[in-house]
């Protein structure tokens, strides 16, 4: 089991730059060029400052990006060896996390990570001499090269008016200016970059978007016809905002932008994870689309991509979506753009597709349960789940047992010390039925693995 990285990287609450000097040595120990780019976060520069100095020590060069969206970061890493990230996404200011990146683009998958801790907790450092230690590049150039290549695969050809909110992170730096050089009319919403996010958090959900929300429906009732685009702390993700003032469900927004996909590019398959809506099946069946599902995460999702030459596009409902067709990290300011490619496609306004969209019921509950029982909790679940079920459980991440009107996921968390559970359902009285089973279960193992 690995003791640093999770789902998405490491991410911890007051990372230390301790562990990041550690990061920086280990990966000079496998790696010449490495460019390092972060986001807003007040730590974020000694963050970088401890890997930098891990990198030099070793021997590489750092290649230092300064203050970016990850998307830049990891179009970026296709001309060094690797790419470093600082950031911890949407978690609040005073945690701060550190992503890896290959030069395709794609963020570090399971093995990766272990040989990287391998590393450090084996203190297998090889020290660079006096003469041999590493030296530190500053290059300016990133954001303007990821603007033009973004720009250059787009087909935008009408006038829009859109609400961009940066959540006073590094996408303030990139995404208002690229929706402005399509010829947008774009207000900017929490677009000066503060480490304490004091616009809003950057957790891109209905509580933290209230005032943005209450913006856009104000505006729209003068005859605006603005949409919203909302970004997380560092752009990987995107959430869009009806005229209307609505948070789009992010289900449907994945499930409308795949149809496009499928209808523009003639590609049926579509990725995406095992914790996704049956929407988006019924919504493309009629386009005899395949859905392939795979682990929550990115990573996931990109290793899935390159093996289907049939399959462009794959995204999370977390609004992490990955466009293959133009480059291989996930990127909320694409995404925020593509998504006026599907307005001019259509011909409509984005609250009609949305409602356009099927929705049914979810819940969802958490479970406190010790990492250290996680997996044996899971054993629990797998080995007893058809009793409860009566169905046999896929096992792609965790436990998913399928029904013709729903479906309940059961999940150990990657960041958190919970076992997860997610229902979707056609009926209010069927999904709670699954939810009590699934916390019953989940229950009973721990008290069966506790002892």
């Amino acid at each position: 089991m690995k003791k640093l990285f999770g789902t998405s990287g490491i991410r911890m609450k007051d990372l230390s730059p301790e562990i990041a000097y550690k990061i920086g040595f280990a990966l000079s120990q496998l790696y010449d060029k490495v460019v390092i780019g972060r986001d807003t976060r007040t730590t974020g520069l000694l963050i970088s400052n401890a890997i930098i100095t891990g990198l030099l020590n070793g021997g590489s060069e750092a290649i230092n990006i300064s203050i970016v969206p990850t998307p830049v970061l990891g179009y970026t890493a296709k001309d060094y060896d690797v790419g470093v990230m600082i950031t911890a996404s949407h978690n609040p200011p005073e945690y701060n996390g550190i992503k890896l990146f290959n030069n395709d683009g794609t963020a570090f998958n399971n093995e990766q990570e272990i040989a990287i801790e391998k590393i450090v907790f084996d203190k297998n450092f090889k020290r660079a001499s006096w003469d041999c230690v590493g030296d530190v590049w500053e290059y300016n150039g990133a954001i303007k090269k990821y603007g033009e290549h973004i720009l250059n695969n787009l087909n935008i050809n009408e006038k829009h008016n859109v609400v961009v909110d940066c959540a006073n992170s590094a996408g303030s730096l990139v995404s208002p200016y690229l929706f402005t050089d399509v010829g947008c009319h774009v207000i900017s919403v929490n677009s000066h970059i503060d480490g304490r996010f004091i616009g809003r958090m950057p957790e891109p959900n209905e509580n933290n978007l209230h005032s943005t929300m209450k913006m856009i429906k104000g505006l729209n009732e003068g005859g605006g016809n603005y949409i919203g685009i909302a970004h997380d702390g560092d752009a990987d993700r995107m959430i869009a905002i009806d005229e209307k003032g609505r948070l789009s469900d992010f289900d449907k927004l994945l499930a409308l932008f795949s149809r496009f996909i499928v209808e523009k590019t003639g590609k049926k398959t579509i990725i995406t994870t095992v914790d996704t809506s049956m929407i988006l099946d019924e919504y493309l069946s009629d386009l005899n689309g395949k859905i392939i599902r795979t682990k929550v995460g990115d990573v996931a999702v990109s290793e899935k991509l390159k093996e289907y030459d049939d399959a462009v596009f794959g995204g999370e409902p977390s609004g992490t979506w990955i466009h293959k067709d133009i480059h291989m990290t996930p990127d909320g300011i694409l995404s925020g753009l593509r998504l006026l490619e599907v307005l001019e496609y259509y011909s409509e306004s984005l609250w009609k597709l949305l409602d356009s969209v099927p929705s049914y019921l979810n819940f969802r509950e958490k479970i406190q349960c010790n990492d250290n029982l996680k997996d044996k909790v899971m054993e629990y679940v797998k080995n007893n789940g058809y009793n409860i079920f009566k169905k046999e459980p896929e096992l792609i991440d965790g436990c998913r047992f399928t029904f013709e009107d729903g479906w309940i996921l059961i999940r150990p968390s990657g960041t958190e010390p919970y076992i997860r559970i997610r229902v979707e359902s056609k009926t209010k009285d069927f999904g709670k039925e699954l939810l009590e089973k699934g916390k019953d279960i989940v229950n009973k193992g721990i008290k069966y693995c506790g002892f």
